[in-house]
């Protein structure tokens, strides 16, 4: 596997299939953890070993597939190795991690009393934006990719309406329906971003997105400074956030286009945690008890 190839492939996949950066950025790791082997098969052999997520295992064998597509397409190659390559993956059993009711309200208060402490214009700013993202994660299940690249043009107060670029650049609407969150974004704008750059949430620097990172980071100190024991990641609340809609009686086609998921398959994982919930119910809840 050539390095320029490498460099084709990835052009090919920005300018013609339009994918985003963080899309690129994936499929170069995973093109260049691959080059170090010598054949497929060694490489599944790898993965296999390497990781617990067949999910994982899967989307780097798709990136290595479409890779060589590419080349066959091209005629760089004559002789496909995936024509000749039967895998199968088993689905792993592991269900997305969410975030109690109870923690969400630890977390929310936490970060409310920050705010509130606050003692200088910066630790203003900082514990105002700190909540405002937790609040906009809870009550709408956006991407953290999705929240860090928001551009205030995407954002509509009087409407109450946030307008997302998501996977695949497919664009989705989502209605702020919590006045508290609508509050906290619109004061947000105008004292922080109203004579400021394009985005929402913006870099060190005053004018760059904010990145994942940052946001990830955040999240993970955040059950040190409280005492918990759980590890608390951005994605856990957009689990969160679908398990509870789910567990309310949402319809999951509703909750579907809310998450922006292509697939139903891939928003039905969230049935398997509110079955969870459901044992609970019936278990300790059934009406039968009662009269047993």
């Amino acid at each position: 596997m050539e390095e320029n190839y490498i460099s084709e492939y990835l052009d090919f996949c920005e300018s013609q299939k339009r994918l985003s950066l963080e899309t690129i950025r994936a499929y170069n790791n995973d093109l260049n953890q691959f080059k170090k082997f010598d054949d497929i098969k060694e490489y599944v052999r790898y993965l296999c070993a390497r990781y617990d997520k067949s999910k994982t295992i899967r989307r780097k064998l798709a990136c290595v597939k479409s890779y060589y597509r590419y080349l066959e397409n091209e005629n760089i190659i004559y002789d496909n190795p995936f024509n000749k390559l039967y895998v199968n993956i088993k689905d792993s059993k592991e269900l997305p991690k969410i975030i109690s009711k109870n923690d969400l309200k630890k977390i929310r208060n936490h970060m409310l009393k920050e705010k509130v402490r606050a003692e200088t214009d910066y630790k203003n700013e900082k514990s105002h934006r700190n909540l405002l993202i937790l609040e906009l994660l809870i009550s709408t299940g956006i991407r953290i990719s999705e929240l860090c690249n928001l551009r205030l043009k995407q954002i509509d107060i009087k409407e109450q309406k946030i307008n997302i670029l998501g996977k695949g650049r497919k664009e989705r609407t989502i209605y702020l329906g919590n006045k508290e969150t609508l509050k906290l974004l619109e004061t947000y704008i105008k004292t922080y971003r109203e004579t400021r750059e394009e985005y929402l949430f913006v870099g060190k620097d005053g004018i760059s997105h904010l990145e994942e990172q940052s946001v990830r980071l955040m999240f993970r100190n955040l059950p040190y400074k409280m005492g918990l024991e759980m590890k608390i990641t951005p994605h856990m609340f957009r689990h969160t956030f679908a398990t509870m809609l789910l567990e309310s009686g949402v319809d999951i086609r509703y909750i579907q286009q809310i998450l922006g998921h292509s697939s139903i398959a891939v928003t039905q994982i969230y049935t398997h945690v509110s079955m969870d919930k459901q044992r609970e119910i019936l278990t300790n809840l059934n009406p039968i008890n009662q009269i047993q």
